[in-house]
């Protein structure tokens, strides 16, 4: 009988293949399972003991796991389970673990977060911990303190080690451009999409308007911009040596996947109210182009951009010589390949201009100037537009 275990321990052991960081293959019929469990110690260079619960042949098949994910793979298909103390891992049945759980010594380990954010893993970690744990966070390390059963300070091992790793990061590009309107119907911009997730689809857009305030009223349009980041930037300094653009500011950021970043350009404008009492009060408003943008990075390596651009401007002034401030925002979605630029325009501004034309000697005489004067208009339009191209950073 000796001879037979040892016989089935040792095929047992020439099939399994070692890996890095001892990872195990097994591909085993109807096996014992106290044997299958001496092949564990052996590949995990840990003890291993079982309780007289432990008892049958076990059928399992798998390539290239870590031993420790494979182990409690292998236990919970047979409805087993394990507490590890001391170095010495003590496999048992459900029953003998219920047992064991109400009067086990708890134990208690700290968790350094590298990446993560600690307080945000907390709520994840609480659902895995026994009624009898308990967890804190260390603020100033970066770290979860974890009181519970050993089994479950092994789960919640195996999960930190899914949920820290470093974040990949994407750069934001901005551009702020006011652009002649005509001149801007040249830049190959592809507008008004819907956006199905597919960097190849156009995007949508759900814009509100503040009606509440005078002035122009315009509709954000979005679209996209098929060329890299390079052509852009080129094209936009050969519009803007022409006179055809203006380049208010081109701002960049690098922040992480699924976060939060603000781009703000402008200035403030300051507001005289009076109170209650009649004292003067200076309230200062934002005339100025606020773009909020969070990239989340798809799992095929493309990007989608929550966008929320806003424009408040100065629209006019009351009878009272006080601004009035119009605002524009629009909240939308868009898809694009690494790289590529999404477009926000639509936001247009004429300008009307009248002057005299004429001999200049003639001009200058007060009584005869208006007869050989010619009175000269002229109008342009511009479109405020921003260029938004994100490129992911830190990813292998």
């Amino acid at each position: 009988m000796k001879v037979f275990k040892l016989i089935a321990f040792t095929m047992i052991l020439t099939s399994m293949l070692y890996a890095i960081e001892n990872n195990i293959t097994m591909d085993v019929e109807d096996a014992d399972i106290k044997t299958v469990l001496r092949a564990f110690a052996t590949v995990g260079e840990v003890n291993i003991v079982t309780t007289k619960g432990v008892t049958g042949t076990v059928t399992f098949h798998i390539k290239n796991v870590p031993w420790r994910q494979a182990l409690k793979s292998l236990l919970d298909a047979y409805g087993l389970a394990m507490v590890e103390r001391e170095g010495i891992i003590t496999v048992m049945t459900q029953q003998e673990f219920a047992q064991h759980r109400d009067i086990a010594e708890l134990e208690t380990r700290i968790f350094r977060i590298k990446y993560a954010d600690a307080r945000k893993i907390q709520e994840v970690v609480k659902t895995m911990l026994s009624p009898r744990g308990d967890i804190k966070i260390d603020e100033a390390t970066n770290s979860l303190v974890i009181t519970d059963l050993g089994m479950n300070l092994f789960r919640v091992e195996e999960l930190l080690a899914q949920l820290d790793k470093p974040h990949p990061q994407v750069l934001i590009q901005a551009k702020v451009v006011e652009v002649d309107y005509d001149a801007a119907r040249s830049l190959g911009i592809v507008w008004g999409l819907t956006n199905t997730g597919d960097p190849n689809a156009p995007a949508s857009y759900s814009g509100k308007l503040d009606a509440s305030v005078g002035g122009p009223r315009g509709i954000f349009d979005i679209g996209r911009l098929f060329k890299n980041a390079n052509f852009v930037s080129a094209q936009l300094q050969m519009l803007e040596s022409e006179s055809k653009a203006n380049i208010i500011s081109q701002p960049s950021v690098v922040i992480s996947d699924n976060e939060k970043a603000s781009i703000l350009s402008g200035k403030k404008v300051p507001v005289i109210t009076k109170d209650m009492a009649g004292n003067t009060i200076v309230q200062f408003f934002d005339a100025a182009i606020k773009l909020e943008v969070t990239p989340h990075i798809t799992p095929d390596g493309n990007i989608t951009l929550d966008l929320h651009p806003q424009v408040s401007d100065i629209a006019g002034y009351s009878p009272a010589g006080q601004p009035i401030i119009s605002n524009q925002e629009v909240q939308t979605k868009v898809t694009v390949k690494d790289g590529e630029t999404v477009v926000i325009g639509g936001v247009l501004k004429e300008q009307k201009k009248s002057s005299k034309a004429g001999l200049p000697l003639l001009l200058r005489i007060p009584i005869i100037r208006h007869i050989f004067a010619n009175d000269e208009k002229s109008q342009s339009k511009t479109e405020l537009m921003i260029f938004v191209t994100p490129k992911i950073v830190g990813m292998e």
